[in-house]
């Protein structure tokens, strides 16, 4: 999620106190304002130890003995015990600290923010579009614009920046790899990230689920339906490797057949990337293949046909809905028609094949078959207890709008940067050329400069250029205090892009990642997230993409002549350029 999306008509405020219980954040404050009351009355009854809360600066002193502490008050001696000495270090310590009202930003947007409150409704959604639109500049052009807006934010304010949210929430940014180490080490067992408002809308309120996905849920449902994923996939993974080396073959056949007499492959080729990608999710979510990579072509009626489309147009949609005002939040906007008119089709169809997969769980309960493995994701989901099939068309829907076009996008840019750089691609291919013609799964993994040259890659084009959470604790970073419930936005892209991290950060030079990196430099890319929320596809993405391009360099030279490709921003880093690769076949 990007400032764009987060500067939006809803506040943030009521985003945050629809997912928390209210009560948790107001406790803090009228239990002190309770406790300070009492304490200024000087009743003649002193308060227990266990009931005394420090509020204010109470004439303290500590006597030698350093296991209690005399309070003098008239008449009374109070005795506190050592771990109210220790939270009055905290409350010292937090009162020192630079104030979360002092985190330096935008002198228009504290402005707009003072007076949000005298203006209408309309013309607060006026202020926020011309501020949305003012912080999308780059995105018209380039990601890499975009980071420019941010860079000139931080080179300005300092490592850490607060936005006055004109619609009535602070956003507060950091950078820094240590400071983005803070907030994930900061975060409870689970994480509160930003959620894509129009998905969660259309399936708690449009289609009426119990749960809005895996991807935009948190708490301890979030958690079932996550371990439902993550404990069967390293294990599918290995199982569905034949079937997946053999679908990257098909799509070598495939780049084959679609080039013109000078190797060139169409505009359309991203696309193509698109398709391998569904294909191979296909048979690792349904142990299926639909048939994206028909040498015959797709028909637009077919079920493999009718998902492409949809998924292709639903996150166009998405894109739509999640930029700009949210006016889809008020009536049926374009956006939001189409929206649930794709991802209605879409559910149409996944749907055919997951009640085939619960009823094939059924014959398997009901029969006498001696074969008790599962072979696919959606039928180790349908197996855990509490999970509905809804549940399992969520999980499925979130994997393809998410995984599929995060792992298109990046087999993309490594066929960019290895077009672009001669000497890593010939590296690679020696390194490719020593390995036997089937590569195991093992032994695909011990190639440590293919494994380096994805890496670099999700360096310099991470999926997901920007990381957004919902503070569930109050957070010290740069010496300023950030209370609980902020909204805080961290822009991993320009992390990785640093010149003390990385030496020529912004060239393409796969041998940095051949040596062991420090921590700093871990959290300086992370593209795949970190910590409870981190990406579960990881394994099975990178997999999938060493196979895919360990077979294209055995048949191909990488040849890109049209300039530079930079990636756009519309919640995922996607090229801006159309992929025309030439690929000459290796003699």
């Amino acid at each position: 999620m990007s400032i764009v999306q987060a500067l939006r008509v809803k506040p943030l405020h009521s985003y945050i106190l629809t997912r928390f219980n209210r009560k948790n954040f107001a406790n803090d404050s009228t239990k002190t304002s309770a406790t300070a009351a009492s304490a200024s009355a000087g009743s003649a009854q002193a308060p227990s130890p266990s009931a005394f809360t420090i509020t204010g600066k109470p004439n303290i002193s500590v006597p030698p003995d350093p296991v209690k502490v005399t309070l003098q008050k008239p008449d009374m001696d109070l005795l506190v015990d050592t771990s109210t000495i220790k939270r009055q270090v905290v409350v010292d310590q937090i009162t020192k600290a630079i104030s979360f009202d002092n985190i330096p930003g935008p002198i228009s947007l504290r402005i707009i923010h003072r007076i949000w409150g005298m203006l209408p409704v309309i013309s607060t959604q006026i202020t926020g579009g011309a501020i949305q639109y003012l912080l999308a500049v780059g995105s018209l052009l380039s990601w890499s614009g975009n980071m420019a807006l941010f860079k000139r934010f931080f080179d300005h304010y300092g490592p850490v920046v607060r936005l006055h949210g004109p619609l009535g929430g602070d956003i507060v940014m950091v950078s820094r790899p240590e400071h983005v180490a803070a907030v994930f080490k900061n975060e409870g067992p689970y994480p509160i990230r930003s959620s894509l408002d129009s998905v969660e809308k259309y399936r708690l309120h449009y289609r009426k689920l119990r749960h809005s996905g895996p991807f935009l849920m948190f708490g301890p449902e979030w958690e079932k339906f996550r371990k439902s994923v993550e404990q069967p996939l390293p294990l599918l993974i290995a199982r569905q490797y034949d079937k997946i080396d053999d679908t990257c073959d098909k799509f070598i056949m495939r780049i084959a057949s679609i080039r013109n007499r000078q190797e060139e492959v169409p505009g359309t080729f991203q696309k193509e990337i698109y398709k391998w990608c569904l294909e191979c999710m296909c048979l690792v979510t349904l142990d299926k293949r639909l048939g994206f990579l028909d040498p015959c072509g797709l028909s637009s009626t077919s079920d493999p046909g009718v998902l492409l489309d949809g998924l292709i147009k639903a996150t166009k949609a998405i894109q739509r809905c999640e930029y700009g005002l949210h006016l889809w939040q008020f009536f049926p906007t374009p956006a939001w028609k189409s929206l649930v008119e794709n991802c209605d089709s879409i559910d149409n169809v996944l749907s055919k094949y997951v009640h085939r997969i619960q009823a094939l769980i059924k014959e398997k309960k009901e029969g006498d078959t001696t074969s008790k493995e599962t072979t696919c994701l959606m039928e180790n989901v349908l197996l855990k207890p509490g999970i509905m099939v809804e549940d399992a068309m969520t999980i499925l829907l979130d994997m393809m709008l998410i995984g599929i076009n995060a792992m298109t996008h990046t087999v993309a840019f490594m066929l960019y940067h290895l077009a672009r750089n001669p000497r890593c691609q010939v590296k690679l291919y020696n390194e490719i050329s020593r390995q036997p013609s089937k590569l195991s799964k093992d032994a695909l993994a011990a190639m440590p400069y293919l494994q380096a040259c994805i890496k670099e890659t999700l360096r310099l084009k991470p999926p997901i250029p920007l990381l957004g959470r919902i503070l569930q604790n109050d957070l010290s970073v740069y010496n300023y205090h950030i209370p609980r419930g902020t909204y805080l936005l961290m822009v991993t892209s320009l992390s990785s892009w640093r010149e003390e991290y990385f030496e020529d950060a912004h060239k393409f030079m796969p041998e940095r990642w051949l040596t062991p990196v420090d921590d700093m430099q871990v959290f300086a890319s992370i593209p795949f997230g970190y910590g409870a929320k981190a990406c579960l596809g990881k394994e099975l993405a990178e997999m999938q993409i060493g196979v895919l391009i360990t077979k294209i360099l055995r048949n191909f030279k990488i040849e890109y002549l049209y300039g530079d490709i930079n990636s756009t921003n519309k919640l995922w880093a996607a090229p801006n350029k159309k992929l025309r690769f030439r690929f000459a076949e290796r003699v």
